[in-house]
């Protein structure tokens, strides 16, 4: 998401607006989520295009390396020094490799109760009707699951549709909807290695909900049409699934909406047929994908093809009345995908776009392949604002779709990744200069802003630290093992985690492989602490 922060006087605390993502905030702390603007965004990028250079910085970002290849010093702008490993307590946490269960969650340590034990979804085929009128939505959703430990009853996710009918394997199973689980029990025991079809037909009052951030999220109905925003545990509130993170699928999305109304997802559209009970949209996503990077709009939307470097597909969605408006934004992918695809290796999924609702604004997500923005946000210029949200959320389908995080306490290998290619992006622009960026962004560090980047707690998981306080990691990371190394290390989780979630300790064993180096200082007083060193290696 590109969670803007809104840097709240005082406390310098990013939160995220009435569904999910802002674009506001201080300049040491356009992080981007998931949020809305404010008048501050506006002052603070004004303020700092006027004070800053505004020539392009050229076709790279600026390297922290001499002439050798290897790291170069810089003045500090602070002389406060951090306080040396050997007159601390160390703060290095025990990384998990592994999701450990508990009761019926997965055993996420930020929500215990997302994710299901014993089961592996392969397949999602989500088959719903979309009622505007009434704010319905009913239909049945088909999963087919890898089992992988011997199970009487196993659960889903789910907290708010009403369950009618379970089947597994075709046969009716009892249920039970217990408060944000479903409990099924099938008619036999099922066995570990096997595979295993259940249906669920349900039905749900389309609506917003609280989430345990503190924020709302879920299905949001418009004016003219409607959208869902899933992460961290929203995707459960009106389909019932695996909603964790841990857990990607394939999926075939079939919504049938009035006539004359657009439905959008994840992936290729398959077809579009006409019946006496509306039109059903059909899209498929072959590639994995976590419950939280689910998209679905519906509405007045023209689809717009394009292809974009290598022939890759694109496919963006925006309301009909703003095509006009909004070809600006559909211009540019291009530009920044190849821009990317420099850095971060090829392109990796099997198409893009960008899809533009009537939304509140500062929305921005990654919604897997299709990044979801609000039309508040995009006036038909490209300024500032609108390079960044684009630029986010478009990393994002390397670091946070391709590769997503195992636990939800990993955010910062979504979030503050998108970060720093935003800082790249707007430096390759004229925007800003990203070492200016970096130094900003540690500067709020030192103002102890919450928790170490890695250990958010739940009303810190979209906040600095896991943003721009976490692209402070990375910027030093890149300035301790050079340019080379750091962008190869970039490169090899994007494509050998494809498909994958991967915990934190999977990126450290792969840095300190790249780099050839032993990583643990570097990460115990960068990645595990509270207060950061206060000036850049």
């Amino acid at each position: 998401m590109l969670m803007a922060a809104v840097a709240t006087v005082g406390t310098m605390r990013r939160t995220r607006t009435a569904a999910v993502k802002v674009a506001a905030g201080m300049a040491a702390c356009l992080a981007l989520a998931a949020c809305s603007t404010d008048a501050g965004v506006v002052a603070i990028r004004s303020e700092r295009l006027a004070t800053e250079s505004t020539e392009s910085a050229g076709e790279t970002p600026p390297s922290t390396t001499d002439d050798t290849g290897s790291p170069s010093s810089t003045t500090p702008s602070s002389t406060t020094e951090a306080p040396t490993p050997d007159t601390r307590e160390p703060p290095r946490p025990d990384l998990p490799t592994e999701l450990v269960p508990v009761g019926d969650g997965a055993g996420d340590g930020l929500f215990p109760d997302l994710g299901n034990p014993g089961i592996d979804v392969v397949d999602y085929a989500v088959e719903i009707t979309y009622d505007p009128l009434s704010d319905t939505v009913s239909g049945s959703v088909t999963l087919v699951i890898d089992v992988t430990d011997d199970r009487t009853e196993f659960t889903l996710d789910s907290a708010g549709p009403d369950i009618e009918r379970v089947q597994v394997d075709g046969q009716d199973a009892t249920f039970e909807e217990d408060r944000v689980e479903l409990r099924i029990t099938p008619a036999a025991a099922v066995d570990a290695g096997s595979r295993i079809e259940v249906t669920v037909e349900y039905s749900v009052a389309t609506e917003s909900v609280q989430s345990d951030i503190g924020l709302p999220n879920g299905w949001f109905n418009t004016t003219n049409g409607s959208y869902v925003l899933n992460e961290p545990d929203g995707a459960r509130t009106w389909l019932p699934s695996n909603d964790h993170p841990s857990d990607k699928a394939s999926w075939t999305f079939a919504i049938t909406v009035p006539s004359g109304v657009t439905a959008v997802a994840n992936g290729s559209l398959v077809s579009s047929q006409d019946s006496a009970g509306g039109t059903t949209w059909t899209w498929r996503q072959d590639e994995p994908m976590a419950t939280y990077l689910v998209m679905l709009i519906t509405g007045d939307y023209e689809l717009v093809e394009g292809v974009g470097p290598a022939g890759l597909p694109l496919v963006s969605a925006v309301l009909r009345d703003d095509l006009e408006q909004m070809q600006p934004y559909l211009d540019t992918i291009d530009d920044q995908i190849a821009f990317f695809e420099e850095w971060f290796g090829p392109f990796p999924l099997a198409g893009y776009g960008i899809a533009i609702t009537d939304s509140f604004g500062g929305l921005a997500m990654e919604t897997q392949g299709r990044s979801l923005f609000s039309r508040d946000d995009f006036s038909g210029q490209m300024g500032f604002l609108e390079e960044l949200l684009l630029s986010h959320e478009l990393s994002h389908q390397w670091f946070g779709d391709a590769v997503s995080p195992a636990q939800w306490s990993d955010i910062w290998l979504n979030e503050s990744f998108a970060s720093y290619a935003q800082w790249m992006w707007l430096e390759h622009v004229g925007l800003s200069e990203l070492d200016q960026d970096a130094e900003r962004a540690l500067a709020g560090r030192q103002d102890g802003m919450g928790s170490p980047t890695i250990s958010p707690s739940v009303d810190e998981m979209f906040g600095f630290n896991s943003y721009e306080g976490g692209a402070v990691v990375l910027h030093a990371l890149r300035r301790t093992v050079g340019d080379d190394a750091f962008f190869e290390l970039l490169r090899r989780w994007a494509a050998d985690n494809y498909g994958q979630s991967r915990f934190t300790a999977d990126f450290i064993a792969l840095a300190e492989e790249v780099s050839g180096d032993d990583l643990a200082a570097f990460f115990d007083d960068w990645l595990f602490a509270d207060r950061l060193p206060s000036t850049f290696p």
